[in-house]
């Protein structure tokens, strides 16, 4: 865990530059995660000159050009666009944007209206907020409550609409199966760690001293609190919902869609209720 911190002022300085400094502790969160999973499937071989310490630089290197090149991969758009009535008419923005502009327009609209319907109104608007007023940038600011849970509620936003886009990035032609489709809406998810929540705690329905078991078991692998894992079971079940619904509608709307599709679906829904 030392070493992981470490390699905090590197990652701050690389998303520094896209302008994304908030998202340091997501990819730190991964970074720890890999050096943890590096560590349990012997990954990590000591070699001369070569310190743990610059392993894990090596593995934060990596997750951070992976991250900066997912966020510069698409479009952004205004939370402060209704994402069902353009901000421009479509007919002026057919005439003055490219073809593929106004594909990928169409796009980041879909995406932001199905990233609305799976966080709460209250969440949305927290986020609206906190990104549109005016931020404090003095060196003895001190973030409030208030200031925390509106950042708190644009990390929600941010993990669910990469979440929706991997999931509506996926080829209708690998969702084959229930188990692939279940499998396909956990890679989904836009961590390691919540992906390993989801796999361990949401998807195997644990409850009670079994969910405590499986969350202490977690703790000592990952070096992370309890109480946090216990956190991110609710957070990941509702990333892997909105995953799964986008995936749920990509089968149902192949052309081949029949009783064999109708069975898949059908069999993925029981899941959600583990």
């Amino acid at each position: 865990m030392t070493a992981v911190e470490n390699v905090r002022p590197f990652v701050r300085s690389r998303l520094l530059r896209i302008g994304h400094v908030d998202d340091v502790d997501d990819v730190m969160q991964d970074v720890r995660v890999a050096a943890w999973e590096g560590l349990v499937k012997q990954r990590y071989r000591q070699l001369p000159g070569i310190t743990f310490g610059a392993w894990v630089q090596g593995i934060a290197v990596h997750l951070c050009a992976d991250h900066i090149r997912r966020t510069l991969a698409h479009p952004w758009m205004s939370l402060n666009a209704d994402p069902e009535v353009s901000p421009v008419a479509p007919v002026d923005f057919a005439a003055t944007e490219s073809g593929e502009r106004v594909a990928e327009h169409e796009w980041a609209v879909e995406v932001l209206t199905t990233v609305r319907e799976h966080v709460t109104a209250e969440t949305w608007e927290l986020a609206v907020e906190c990104l549109t007023a005016p931020r404090e940038r003095h060196p003895g600011h001190e973030s409030g409550w208030e200031e925390r849970k509106g950042w708190q509620a644009v990390t929600t936003l941010r993990h669910t609409a990469v979440t929706v886009r991997a999931a509506m990035d996926v080829e209708p032609a690998t969702l084959c199966d229930a188990a692939t489709v279940i499998a396909t809406a956990v890679c989904c998810l836009p961590t390691v760690l919540l992906q390993v929540v989801a796999e361990r705690l949401v998807l195997t329905g644990v409850r009670g001293a079994d969910r405590a078991a499986k969350v202490a078991e977690l703790s000592a692998e990952t070096g992370l609190r309890a109480n946090y894992l216990e956190g991110r079971i609710s957070y990941a079940r509702k990333l892997y919902t909105a995953a799964l619904d986008v995936l749920e509608g990509t089968v149902a709307k192949q052309p081949t869609s029949g009783p064999a599709n109708s069975n898949t679906l059908a069999s993925v829904g029981p899941q959600l209720m583990s």
